[in-house]
């Protein structure tokens, strides 16, 4: 289904059943608070849904909070305004080490409890500028995402580690999409999960190339940068356009370490037993397992999150041990 259709279908019920978590007394357990995204986000739907369903399956009420998103929920975590956050791997791990974006916001104490899905990157061409390596870029016209977004913030660090300077023309996604069609960028780019509707739509008019990594490229980034994760846009999810090897990063959930261990716990196992379920209502999260979420993680567990994952017997990533475990 589009994305923009699934979104349509789904919001409103996605905000009435936010409503009624929020709005719901707990019978048993406690009571928490998740922040999520703004509400017309396809994030927020999905948050609401992973809220409703972990909800029914423990004895704590989970309410869902609107945002701005991933680094607002990191400030809002640290302070303690909320109990649960979503956040991408690269909020967590500059929120843990304190670096980056959150260098004024260091939280040593977050400890993740699970990824719930991936975000891509896209970093796509016309067809007609004859562009076919990220090293072609160099010196041309070239979008880097929106404005103050998270893909902007991807493909500033990734082109500086790779050495590529594109003369970047900073937009909003609608305007970049724009000057992609009227020929005065050669390309833009969007983090985020495929496909992305503005790409479709500019393809449909003006054909794209998508760009690709070299194996040596990704171990570069990924050694650099280690919360960005190899990802591929399989082919045909942009008419006639082959598969692409690229990156992304996983949005997930975190907590502070001073949550309640057997919490997180019961927060983990009821996230995980209900998976199908939540991948039903909520389509990226199809395909996620929680090896998949362990392999991605290079902040620390929680120690709850942790005892589920070595209760399933899974391989546990040294850096993804708390320091309290070590």
């Amino acid at each position: 289904m589009h994305a923009t259709a699934f979104l349509r279908r789904h919001l409103s019920a996605a905000l009435m059943s936010a409503t009624l978590v929020a709005a719901t007394p707990a019978l048993a357990g406690e009571s928490l608070s998740i922040g999520v995204a703004p509400s017309a986000s396809g994030w927020y739907f999905g948050y609401s849904e992973v809220s409703r369903i972990v909800s029914g399956a423990t004895d704590h009420e989970i309410s869902v909070r609107e945002t701005g998103g991933s680094r607002e929920n990191a400030i809002r975590l640290l302070g303690g305004e909320i109990d649960l956050a979503l956040i991408d791997a690269i909020g967590a791990y500059e929120g843990y080490h304190g670096e980056g974006q959150q260098t004024d916001h260091h939280n040593p104490d977050m400890r993740v409890i699970t990824w719930v899905a991936p975000s891509t990157m896209h970093w796509a061409v016309r067809q007609d500028r004859d562009i076919e390596t990220f090293e072609d870029l160099e010196g041309q016209r070239f979008n880097p995402s929106s404005i103050g977004g998270g893909g902007e913030y991807i493909t500033d660090m990734v082109f500086e580690v790779l050495g590529i300077q594109p003369d970047f023309q900073r937009m909003r996604m609608d305007d970049a999409a724009e000057a992609v069609v009227d020929g005065r960028i050669v390309g833009f780019s969007y983090n985020g999960v495929p496909p992305i509707p503005a790409f479709t739509e500019v393809h449909s008019s003006r054909p794209l190339h998508i760009l690709s990594f070299s194996d040596e490229q990704l171990e570069a980034v990924t050694e650099a940068l280690p919360f960005l994760s190899p990802a591929t846009i399989p082919a045909e999810t942009y008419r006639d356009i082959p598969e692409a090897t690229t990156l992304g990063t996983f949005i997930g959930i975190v907590a502070n370490s001073s949550m309640d261990e057997e919490t997180a716990y019961d927060l983990t196992r009821a996230y995980w037993e209900n998976v199908e379920a939540i991948a039903e209502s909520f389509a990226p999260v199809e395909g996620m397992t929680a090896q998949i979420a362990l392999d991605n993680t290079s902040t620390p567990l929680h120690p709850g999150a942790l005892r589920y994952y070595q209760e399933a017997g899974l391989e546990i990533p040294e850096e993804a041990l708390p320091p309290e475990a070590q």
